[in-house]
């Protein structure tokens, strides 16, 4: 695909319409960071309270659950609640109301950062108002997710006898950030995708930082991710210069996307998958 290819009439991403999506953001008290330092207190209130209450596996969980709040709040919607009701259900009063309370906590913030991306989709969907493209091709094979997918079968197997159980939690969180990454990356490739003109700039770190089509100084990126180049990328796209490019999809944290960025001022477009998606 190359620039003449593209239809001029392919919407902008202005600054009016990014800024409102930058400013979407979750409120602080939804960052993951206070939920994991609130389950982190009730696991040490109940070790405290009641020594010898708590297994490997419950700290395992506990683990699990505070990696889940910060990279896959989805699963938390449905870990909180069924790990509320195991608490209330196996465990005595002192140990089981700090730990449903922290719990509740790590399950607002996820639903609320959920409901924060639903609302940066939707802005960025309206800015495309309506025009939706196919990737070009030809595509890649679809390779993201599937190291963890194989590494999280292979210990959820390992974790079948007792001495090796702690392996379980691990096990799944692999697999479940493996399938959600597979999932994100086949959902981009099916149908038309919404597509903006945006501007780009790759910095020495492998990541590509996004800006209004019209903030042609770089003065304000709205979000950066890593970006797996063609192996025939030259070294030109990573010198840092702000580059007319095409963005596919909706960008939301932790989104996958698919940049199209030129290599040079009259240049071919450059195919770029990238995700997962961090807000500047």
């Amino acid at each position: 695909m190359s620039e003449r290819d593209t239809p001029a009439e392919l919407p902008r991403w202005r600054d009016r319409d990014a800024m409102r999506w930058a400013a979407c953001r979750p409120a602080g008290w939804a960052h993951p960071l206070w939920g994991a330092l609130a389950l982190t207190a009730a696991v040490a209130v109940a070790a405290a309270v009641v020594p010898g209450a708590l297994g490997t596996v419950h700290y395992g969980l506990a683990a699990a659950q505070i990696y889940w709040l910060f990279g896959l709040p989805e699963l938390t919607l449905i870990s909180g609640p069924v790990f509320a009701v195991l608490l209330m259900w196996r465990m005595e009063p002192e140990i089981s109301v700090p730990g449903v309370a922290a719990l509740l906590l790590c399950w607002g913030g996820a639903r609320h950062r959920l409901g924060v991306r639903r609302r940066q989709r939707l802005l960025a969907a309206n800015a495309a108002l309506g025009v939706r493209l196919p990737l070009p091709g030809p595509l890649p094979p679809l390779r993201r997710g599937l190291v963890p997918i194989a590494l999280g079968l292979l210990l959820c197997a390992a974790a079948i006898p007792p001495q090796t159980r702690l392996l379980a939690p691990v096990g799944g969180t692999l697999l479940a950030v493996g399938v959600l990454a597979r999932g994100r990356a086949a959902a981009l490739r099916r149908g038309g995708r919404p597509v903006l003109r945006v501007l780009t700039r790759a910095d020495e770190d492998a990541r590509t930082w996004v800006y209004a089509a019209d903030d042609h100084a770089g003065r304000r990126p709205l979000f950066s991710c890593p970006t797996d180049p063609e192996p025939e990328l030259p070294e030109g796209p990573r010198d840092g210069v702000l580059r007319n490019s095409l963005l596919f999809g909706t960008p939301y944290e932790g989104a996958e996307l698919v940049l199209l960025s030129a290599d040079t001022d009259d240049g071919p477009l450059v195919d770029r998958a990238a995700g997962p998606v961090r807000p500047a």
